[in-house]
Formats: structure tokens, C-alpha cells, sequence
């Protein structure tokens, strides 16, 4: 199935806890999102895999990944390139090549990280590890022969190396050997006259008792018939019993559309085609599991684009992509068929990926439910900014002093938003203050509730009690206020984070706590009186609010994932305009028209370890939106000669602040 989008990439997918693999999701190395990584291989136990990633223009890096832990395997002396192209039982053997300066490959195997050359009596102009044993032990390649000056077929075994190509004879001169069993003791490849213009190429199965032709058109008359007369061999089973491979008309690096991929059981001499997928019309095998039940590859689907697949139970079913129309390739998998590896398209990139339970997850779409508008930061900072759009929207000693100087109040904020997130806030907040000749000091308490519904099924629930003091004075005019606010706000947050799997959506729950401290000084300018009972004032305003997440671990769903604790501030200013009317000795109306301008250019990233994995993550954070803008009205009632009633609502335009909010307000002099 074919998921979403992409971002970085997350090439990689994640993998089900009862399949049991400390494969990555991400496997691009730190700062290199640029550029393309290919998985060529995977270890028995699926908790290795192997490849190369891209450094620009013709540099390279093989690489291999343990868990989370990504290791560059480095390439023999006085060569800038390497590529790894499979690995043993446990991964502690990893073959491939090493390039020199002269692009000429020479087949290596890495204990650790550090390679060990195996032509060493320089046999070959250059040369290639394919495959490895389970045990480490045998290793098989093929070499370019410095003497016939054609490629022929070698394994390496206690530290020598053997040349099997040279005793196949004519025609088949030429040979690569490209699998071997378990234990060591069958290898597989192709043989031909030429792997240039091939007239003949037939599979090759060797063993110490000799060797087996693999010819697929003989065992499959509609190859034949079809005239796809050229067989190659990609593959066999750990248990030696299967071998995987393609037939095709002639050779090409890219799919010529008629490949059929196939395999053929030693016990029978069987052979079988596997199809193609629905509409498609060809098919190649690359890799197989250990009891050849679970053979994976590529092949066309019917849009044409070419797909990943996993041929079991007699079906072949498309692994879909990262990204929608993109392409993917599975190269390789795990002993017992539950670990399917490869890269794919993300963009203009390539990107390594794992996909297990029928799910290929790019990690910025595993993360989208709570990055951006959904993120626990950007709720967090909502909530807290609900008491300064609503209860706070203006200072303190904007509010009708009737003659008093002590006060108290309580009020009660709405927000809600249905654009940019779906989301509903509410604030109650009692509070006093005092006034000492041009200055006035108060304190509040509230508390606050938030939901919000987040993609994919998700939803998320915030609440928590506030602490806000602020501090006004008034300047030598006798008309301009500046103030100073701080806001203070503890917070348990309970998630539900949703996300796409190949069965549907899906859910993994977690909790936390935040702590949000706002921090917003205010200038209202003098008034300029119009008429005689309108006047206009401007006024501006800068916010930092910096939010703290817990760390914390979610429990359920097949992808849970643990957070990493993270912080983030953001940078508001608001510039404004505001127009008050006296309506009648107790009533006056307030319109304020105000511009909402964000410093901040990034979220804050979203970083920890895949649960079901064990593979670390990290996916950048979501812009917020720069600019916005937002309108009010206040109405200020006199109920008694003491007592005032304010009423307030605010819209604004697409942005962070709620779309709607109200405010409420009982303040009593005394």
C-alpha cells in the first residue's frame, strides 16, 4: 500500500514487535538528508542491515546498521569508496567492495568496521563480494580475470580464495556467483558465454559433488516460447533447497519488461513461475528466506510504476512505497521471512527502507499526527496563549478603576479552531490587584482544558493550572500603559497518535507533562480622540514562550514509540490598532484589529526510538505560520457603580491563535 508522503525519509519503515527487529527508520547518516541510501542486504536474524549511502558526486559510503546504530564501514587503504552487499547470521560479517581511485572494485569483508581484502595474489583486475554464509565462513563473488579478461565466479573460505569459474568450459566462459546456503556448502550464480552480448547464460548450482545446470526456459515451456532464453540466478534459500532467479529475452541494467522471475527446487528439479503482480507485466526475484517460503524482488504493477514485492503461499503481493506513484525495490530478507529490506523513491532521492506486518511506514508520516499545529509544544503554547487572547488581552489597568483601588475577578476563555487544527480550549482564572498611584500589581490563578483531534484517528487532551503576574504602569502622558506579564503553566498531556499501516489506521497512546513560562511586555500608546466619544490608540506586543516535554514512552498500536524531553520558545509580536467608543455612561466598546507576526521559523523536531525497532528517530519540525491576523470586540458594562461586567470576542485568520474566542469577566472594586 502505498503511504502518504515523504519529507526526509524516512525510507525506512518500521516493523511489528511480534516480528521482532532492531532494524532502523531512518537510515540516512546525520547532516546527509541530501543525498540517496540503497539497503542491499540483510542479516538472519533481521537485526543487520547493510548498504551504501551517497556523499556527492562520486563518493560513497558502505555502511551497516545495528538498531540504531549506524556505522560507516571503511574502505581499504588509499580508496575514498565502498559498498556492502550482504551479511552473515548475526551481522558481524558484512561483504561488498572497496573502490579505488581508479573505480576498480576489490571484494572485501568487514569484521567490525575495518575491511580484509581477499585477492590478495591479485588474481583479479577487480572484483566483488555477493554473499556470505550464516557463519562468516564462506564467502562468494566473482572477479575479473587478469588473465582470460572475463568475469568468472570465486568463493573464499579459510582465507583463501577459489577460482570456480575457470573449470565450467566453453561456452561459459564467463560466471558470477551471486548466493550460498547457510552452512557454506551450495553456491549458486550465472554462467554464460558474455554478460556484455550474451548469446547463452544458464544458472549454475555448485557443490563438492559437482555441478547443476538451472536452465528456466526448459523447465517453464511459456519462457521458452516467449523467448526468454536467458537465465540468472539471484538467490538460494539458507537450507539450501531453493534457488531464486529471472529469466529475460536479453541483458539490460534497468527492466526490459518481459524479465519473469522464477524459482527452482533442487529436490525434483522443479522449476516455477511466480507471476507478475496484478496488471503488471514483469518480475524479477532478488532474495530469499531461509526455508524458501518467502522470496522478495521487484516488478511493474498496473500504473507502471515498479514495486517491491513478497512471493509466499503461492501469491505475489506488492509492498507498495514510500510516496505515492514512487518506485521501490526489496533486495533483500531475513531467515524467517518476517524482515523484508530495500530502498525506494522519496522525491528526487532513493531511500532505504524496512517493511514487515505489510507495512512500509515513512517516518515523517508515522510522526505527522503530532508535528506541527498537533505537536504537544504548539498545544501547549495555545493553551497558555487562550489566557492572553481572552482574560488577558489587554492590561490590567485598561479596565475601569471605578474609583477603587483593590480588585478582584474571575473570568472565563473559549477558544476553538476547525482550519488549521480541530481543536476546542477552555480557561477559568480568579485573580486580585492593587493599584499604587500610576502603577497597578496582580496576581491570578486558573486552570484550563484543551482536546484536540489529531490525523488519522488521533485526538489529545491537555490540563493544568496557570500562575500569572503582571505588573502595569502608567507613563509621564498619563495615557500610554506598559506592562509586563508573566504566565506560568503546569501540564499533563494524554495523547492518542495516529498513523497509516497497511491494515488501516492505527493508534499508540501516550502521557506527560509539560510547562510552558510566558514571558510579554506591552505598550499601549496614547489615545487620539475623532469625534467626541471615539478615540484610536496603537499597540504593540513581544512574547517568548518557552515549552517543556517531558520525556515519555507510549504504550499500544504497532509503532509505539519513546519521546525524547524537548524545549522550544517561541517568538510572537503583535502590532495593533485600537478604536474605543462610549456608548453610555456604563457601557463602552472596544474594536481592536491586530497583526500576529511569529519569529520562530521551525517547530521543534520530534526525536527517540522506535519501541518495535529498537531504531532511533528524529523528524524535523513543522514551520508555524508567520502571519496572521485577528479582530476584536469588548464591551465594558457597569452593573453596579462597582461592579463591571466585560465581554469579549476575538476571530482571527488562518494561523496558530483560535480561530473563535470569547471571554467572560466579573471585576469587583473594593
Amino acid at each position: 500500500m502505498p503511504l502518504l508522503n515523504r519529507s526526509l525519509l524516512i525510507a525506512a519503515a518500521t516493523l511489528s514487535a511480534v516480528l521482532a527487529s532492531a532494524t532502523p527508520t531512518d537510515v540516512h547518516p546525520s547532516g546527509n538528508t541530501a543525498n540517496d541510501t540503497w539497503i542491499n542486504g540483510v542479516s538472519g536474524d533481521g537485526f543487520t542491515a547493510v548498504g551504501r549511502t551517497n556523499l556527492g558526486p562520486g563518493l560513497m559510503n558502505a555502511f551497516k546498521l545495528v538498531g540504531n546504530a549506524y556505522a560507516t564501514l571503511t574502505p581499504l587503504g588509499g580508496h575514498q569508496n565502498a559498498v556492502a552487499t550482504a551479511a552473515s547470521a548475526d551481522g558481524s560479517v558484512v561483504v561488498g567492495f572497496s573502490i579505488d581511485g581508479s573505480a576498480f572494485n576489490q571484494a572485501v569483508s568487514w569484521t567490525g568496521v575495518n575491511p580484509t581484502a581477499l585477492d590478495t595474489i591479485n588474481e583479479y583486475m577487480f572484483s566483488e563480494a555477493t554473499a556470505v554464509s550464516a557463519n562468516g565462513g564462506t564467502i562468494v563473488g566473482w572477479g575479473f580475470s587478469n588473465i582470460n579478461f572475463i568475469e568468472e565466479a570465486f568463493f573464499y573460505r579459510n582465507n583463501t580464495l577459489t577460482n570456480i569459474g575457470v573449470a565450467f568450459g566453453s561456452p561459459f566462459v564467463a560466471s558470477k556467483a551471486v548466493g550460498v546456503s547457510a552452512d557454506g556448502a551450495v553456491i549458486v550464480g550465472t554462467r554464460g558465454d558474455s554478460f556484455s552480448t550474451p548469446t547463452t547464460l544458464q544458472g549454475f548450482i555448485h557443490t563438492s559433488g559437482g555441478v547443476t545446470a538451472v536452465d528456466a526456459p526448459t523447465g517453464i515451456a511459456a519462457f521458452g516460447t516467449n523467448g526468454l532464453t536467458l537465465t540468472q540466478l539471484t538467490g538460494i534459500s539458507g537450507d539450501g533447497a531453493v534457488v531464486i532467479g529471472f529469466a529475460s529475452s536479453s541483458l539490460n541494467s534497468s527492466p526490459l519488461g518481459n524479465e519473469q522471475a522464477f524459482k527452482y527446487v533442487r529436490a525434483g528439479s522443479t522449476y516455477q513461475a511466480l507471476g507478475t503482480l496484478t496488471g503488471g507485466n514483469w518480475s524479477i526475484a532478488r532474495a530469499v528466506n531461509s526455508d524458501g517460503s518467502v522470496i522478495v524482488g521487484q516488478a511493474d504493477n498496473a500504473l507502471g510504476d515498479r514495486e517491491a514485492f513478497v512471493h509466499q503461499n503461492g501469491t505475489m503481493t506488492g509492498l507498495g512505497a514510500l510516496e505515492t506513484g514512487g518506485s521501490s525495490n526489496a533486495t533483500g530478507v531475513s531467515a524467517d521471512g518476517t524482515v523484508i529490506v530495500g530502498y525506494a523513491s522519496v522525491g528526487a532521492r532513493t531511500h532505504a527502507f524496512v517493511y514487515a506486518n505489510q507495512t512500509m511506514l515513512d517516518e515523517t508520516e508515522w510522526m505527522r499526527s503530532l508535528n506541527g499545529p498537533g505537536g504537544l509544544t504548539a498545544m501547549a503554547n495555545n493553551l497558555g496563549n487562550l489566557a492572553l487572547e481572552g482574560a488577558h488581552h489587554r492590561p490590567l489597568m485598561s479596565y475601569d478603576g471605578m474609583g477603587k483601588q483593590t480588585h478582584v475577578w474571575a473570568t472565563g476563555d473559549f477558544g476553538a479552531s476547525s482550519r488549521q487544527t480541530d481543536r476546542r480550549t477552555s480557561f477559568g482564572e480568579v485573580g486580585a490587584s492593587q493599584a499604587y498611584g500610576d502603577t497597578v500589581i496582580g496576581v491570578a490563578v486558573g486552570t484550563a482544558l484543551q482536546t484536540q483531534d489529531l490525523l488519522f484517528g488521533g485526538d489529545a487532551k491537555i490540563t493544568g493550572q496557570t500562575f500569572m503576574a503582571e505588573i502595569d504602569t502608567r507613563l509621564a502622558d498619563k495615557e500610554s500603559i506598559l506592562s509586563l506579564l508573566v504566565l506560568r503553566g503546569e501540564w499533563d498531556a494524554q495523547t492518542a497518535r495516529g498513523y497509516v499501516t497497511g491494515g488501516g489506521n492505527d493508534i499508540s497512546r501516550g502521557q506527560t507533562d509539560l510547562n510552558t513560562t510566558t514571558v510579554r511586555v506591552r505598550y499601549d500608546g496614547p489615545a487620539q480622540k475623532f469625534i467626541s466619544n471615539v478615540t484610536a490608540a496603537p499597540f504593540a506586543s513581544f512574547a517568548l514562550t518557552r515549552v517543556r516535554t517531558d520525556a515519555f514512552a507510549e504504550s499500544g498500536g504497532s509503532f509505539p514509540a519513546s519521546f525524547d524531553a524537548h524545549t522550544h520558545t517561541a517568538k510572537e509580536s503583535r502590532l495593533g490598532l485600537l478604536t474605543k467608543f462610549v456608548a453610555g455612561p456604563a457601557t463602552t466598546l472596544r474594536l481592536t484589529a491586530e497583526w500576529i507576526h511569529r519569529f520562530d521559523d521551525a517547530g521543534d523536531a520530534l526525536s527517540g526510538v522506535n519501541q518495535t525497532t529498537s531504531g532511533a528517530f528524529s523528524v524535523a519540525g513543522l514551520a508555524p505560520t508567520k502571519d496572521q491576523a485577528r479582530f476584536g470586540l469588548d464591551v465594558d458594562h457597569k452593573l453596579t457603580a462597582d461592579t463591571l461586567l466585560n465581554f469579549s470576542v476575538h476571530a482571527a485568520g488562518y494561523g496558530q491563535a483560535h480561530d473563535v474566542a470569547g471571554s467572560l469577566s466579573l471585576r469587583r472594586g473594593f
